[in-house]
């Protein structure tokens, strides 16, 4: 099994720290987080979103790229995706993110994905996704460097079969989708291995992490003694949640994926390198378990 993790979930741990702690952990692949860190949160606790460690800005200069880069060598780690956080349409941005993955000996980008609020009629949205897509693809091909499109919650592809509708017209060696079963728990769920089969060659990579959902509040009714219990997702430990990994795992196996699985706990649970040797731990056993 080829476990990566993507340095979202390690906001306290340096790239230094964090290639040592994935090193000890047995997890080959290193998905560098990358955003912009205001300088306002540089003061505050190290965050997944906020003050993030283990983030490489989108305009990183040589002297930047030269640290990542070494953290992954030093460790003996492999730079496998740049993780950034695209709006759909920025194509001047995606080519700057696909120059930087490339500096890092990374193969893979996440790009944008518009998001759904019911402002806007999906048909307009998936338009406006085409056009860009069709700008990435050129990209992609050009840089050696593939683009997800990631299953995620609150955008237009919250499914395996949406983003598939996303990625069908273009080259999967150019455009693939990153599969996140964890962020189908909030929105997306379908049959698991149904959404493996319809993706085929598009399916380019996995996210490991897990959710629940649970009760948030309750009111009764004193009229017809009815309750009305509301309900509201989060994240879990990788055992503890809706998604069956192993069921997951043997689907994978059964369409045949041999690409990355990169850990990603919000679950806040562990402390980082716990969470990298609980994940990689339990993943192996559970692979060893379905073989």
């Amino acid at each position: 099994m080829k476990l990566s993790v993507f340095t979202v979930a390690a906001p306290d741990l340096s790239p230094e720290e964090l290639g040592e702690a994935a090193a000890s952990a047995g997890i080959a692949g290193l998905e560098w987080r990358c955003k912009e860190t205001p300088a306002e949160l540089l003061n505050e606790a190290p965050s997944f979103w906020g003050n993030n460690k283990c983030t490489i800005p989108p305009d990183a200069g040589e002297a930047e790229i030269g640290r990542f880069r070494q953290a992954a060598a030093r460790s003996g780690r492999k730079a496998i995706a740049v993780t950034p956080y695209l709006s759909c349409g920025d194509v001047e941005g995606t080519e700057r993110i696909m120059r930087l993955a490339r500096s890092l000996d990374a193969s893979m980008v996440r790009v944008g994905v518009p998001g759904y609020d019911r402002t806007k009629p999906y048909g307009e949205l998936y338009e406006q996704a085409i056009g860009y897509l069709r700008e990435v693809e050129r990209l992609a091909l050009d840089y050696g460097v593939k683009a997800l499109v990631e299953t995620h919650h609150v955008t237009i592809a919250p499914s395996a079969s949406l983003a598939h509708r996303l990625v069908s017209p273009f080259n999967p060696d150019a455009i693939g989708v990153l599969y996140d079963p964890g962020n189908m728990v909030h929105e997306g769920y379908e049959n698991y291995r149904m959404g493996m089969e319809l993706l085929g060659p598009y399916l380019a990579h996995v996210h490991v992490k897990n959710a629940a959902w649970r009760p948030a509040a309750a009111s009764g009714d004193a009229a017809d003694h009815l309750e009305t219990v509301e309900w509201t997702s989060g994240w879990a430990p990788i055992a503890n949640g809706v998604v069956p990994w192993k069921q997951v795992l043997r689907d994978l196996k059964a369409v045949g994926y041999d690409g990355w699985y990169g850990v990603e706990d919000f679950s806040g649970t562990f402390d980082t390198r716990t969470m990298l040797r609980a994940y990689a731990n339990q993943m192996n056993r559970w692979t060893e378990e379905i073989l």
